[in-house]
């Protein structure tokens, strides 16, 4: 996270949330009889199962591990989309070309990089 920079774009409440469901599913010992009164240590681990938290969990872990290469690619992707669905005959007339342009990763992380 660290490299990248986006532990410093997210908010304070969302770093917030993001420790305390790490406390929360921090493994935590705990002594528990077993067989014959003898006594072990063992690790309990919590899971969070609310809906509602998860997703804004699985949300915010995306943030994190996002890279700048991944956000240009993620805008390149729909920029093509919306060329692909929105282009007229007409254009893929002209340049016949384009449409096998659109599906290569190359081109689509090109247009990501253009405005």
């Amino acid at each position: 996270m660290a490299e990248r920079g986006t532990w410093r774009k997210i908010t304070r409440l969302e770093k917030a949330l993001y420790r305390a469901a790490m406390a929360y599913i921090r493994p935590k010992t705990r002594n528990v009889r077993v067989m014959n009164g003898v006594i072990r240590k063992t690790e309990i681990r919590s899971a969070v199962t609310n809906t509602v938290v998860v997703a804004k969990l699985m949300a915010l872990v995306e943030r994190l591990q996002e890279t700048t290469g991944k956000r240009i690619f993620q805008r390149g992707f729909r920029k093509a989309v919306a060329l692909l669905e929105n282009g007229e005959a007409a254009v893929f007339a002209w340049a016949p070309r384009l449409k096998a342009w659109l599906k290569d990763p190359d081109y689509i992380f090109w247009l990501g990089m253009t405005n």
